[in-house]
Formats: structure tokens, sequence, C-alpha cells
């Protein structure tokens, strides 16, 4: 494993989720999906996060794909409803966890390269831990899905929050859904180009699912990459965060081009949608009395 690794900061989850005609709860977030791809490629991966004590299930979900805990208190995780029984997935977020503090980053990344932020929600880090990460001498990867959402009476609705313009001025490495994006754009009236040098970002990830998706870096055209063929379409929670971290492990660690990092992270992405890559088995939380909505 290698010496110095990542430390994957935000929300790790409790999720239900609703497909077709059933429901299920798995273990979920950036720390248990991300953190768990940089673990299997060989790289000391740290979760720092909040989980409550109730939930011993879901620290060890980590500890089985042989993360490191940094565990904050809360008295409640963090619970996501995904209902993606349309082609559009919608969510309620009916409860979230404390907010993960300064203190809590800076006593962790002192032995890592790189800072993997997924915030789930507005809330989710608190803004004063976000701009310490500029007192670092890291590289700071973004995935902005939870600084372009809101949450009002449990559901969760597209909005900016006031935090992403500090999140992106830490970041070197961005990524947002298609989505996202467009939300992120509309919100600052500009263009990718003029953000990007704005915020001093090395590289923006767009994602867009089955449509693929792109890459741009400051002063070069964007490098389009095509999505991986998905045989048999299941329950797609996480394959983003998959995405990102195998793109991270493939350029930052292994030093691969852009394009073959995309379509590595496309692959793995393929695989998750599946159920081939992190299994059922790996998130199931199999007492639901245990973890009541």
């Amino acid at each position: 494993m290698m010496e110095k690794g990542i430390a994957v900061i935000g929300s790790t989850t409790i999720d239900k989720i609703i497909y077709r005609n059933r429901s299920w709860l798995k273990a979920g977030g950036v720390t248990l999906y991300s953190g768990t791809t940089y673990s299997r490629h060989g790289i000391k991966t740290l979760a720092i996060t909040n989980i409550a004590d109730r939930n011993p299930q879901i620290i060890d979900r980590l500890r089985k794909q042989r993360i490191l805990v940094y565990n904050g208190q809360t008295r409640q995780t963090t619970h996501f409803i995904n209902d993606i029984r349309t082609g559009n997935r919608r969510q309620k977020n009916p409860q979230r966890a404390a907010p993960i503090s300064r203190r809590q980053i800076l006593d962790h990344v002192k032995d890592v390269r790189f800072v993997h932020l997924g915030p789930l929600h507005p809330e989710d880090i608190v803004l004063g831990a976000i701009k310490s990460l500029k007192e670092l001498e890291l590289d700071v990867i973004l995935d902005i899905q939870g600084l372009v959402r809101r949450v009002a009476n449990e559901n969760v609705y597209p909005a900016v929050s006031q935090h992403l313009s500090d999140a992106l001025s830490v970041s070197q490495i961005v990524k947002a859904n298609n989505h996202e994006y467009t939300v992120m754009l509309n919100y600052f009236q500009t263009d990718l180009a003029a953000l990007m040098r704005r915020f001093k970002i090395r590289e923006f990830i767009v994602t867009a699912g089955a449509g693929g998706g792109f890459v741009k870096e400051p002063t070069a055209e964007a490098i389009s990459y095509a999505a991986a063929t998905v045989t048999f379409r299941g329950d797609s929670t996480g394959a983003g965060d998959i995405f990102l971290a195998a793109y991270v492990v493939a350029h930052l660690f292994k030093r691969q081009s852009i394009a073959h990092a995309c379509k590595y992270a496309a692959k793995l992405a393929a695989r998750q949608i599946e159920g081939n890559y992190i299994k059922k088995d790996d998130l199931s939380l199999d007492d639901p009395k245990e973890h009541p909505f």
C-alpha cells in the first residue's frame, strides 16, 4: 500500500434505494464509494467523516475495505432516500450528521498526498474546514455535488451553496455531472474557461452518464470521452464517486493521460451500475430495524 495516500472527506450515509418494485438499505457516501476505489488500488485511504455510535455497521463497511476511519462525534448519521424508479433520480435527505470540523481535517491530513472533498449537502463540511485546506501543500479534488443542492422539508433541490466559491478556490481538480455543471455556470454567469482562471482550477471533469463527458484544462481544448457499455442497468448510486476516484488513481497516481484515465474511470463506473464492482454484500445493511427512516 502506498505510504502517502489520500484523505476522503464527507458524509458516510445510510441510503434507502427505491428501484422498480422494491427498496433496500445500504451504506453509501463518497467515503465508501470513492474510498473503496482508492483502497482497492493499493492507495492508503483515510475517511474523515461523522457516523453515530449507534451505527457501527457503517464503520464496519469502511474498515472491511481497508479504509482508515477517523470518525467524529455526531448524534445521527446522514440518511438519503434515492428514488430511481424514473429516469431522473429524486432525493430526500431526512437526517444529517454533525458537520465535519476544521480540527478533524487538520488532525488527520498531515501524511497524505491528496485530499478528496465530497460534501453531500451544503453543511456537510464547515466553511472554516474547507478554507483551512489553503494552508496545506496538498492537491485537492472536489466533487461539487453537495454544494449545488439545498435541502428543504427533507427534499433535495438544485441550488448553489455560498460555500461553493471557497471550495473551488482550494481545489485543483473539480468534478460535476452535467446538471450540476449547468447550475454552477448559471450561478457564476460565466463560461468554464473563465471560471477555471478565476479559481485556478487545473482540470475540470464533467460527466453525463451514458452520454460520456469531457475534461477541460485551462488553455487546451476539452478532451471528450465515451461512456463504457453497460450490459445490465441496475442501481447507479455511487457511480459518479467511483468514476472520479478511478480517474484520480489513473491520472494522478499512475500518471496516465487524461484520455486513458477517463476510459478507465468509465469502465469502473459501468461495472458499478451493473453491480459488479462494489457489490451488494459490501454495502448491504441487513437489519432495517437498526436504521429506520
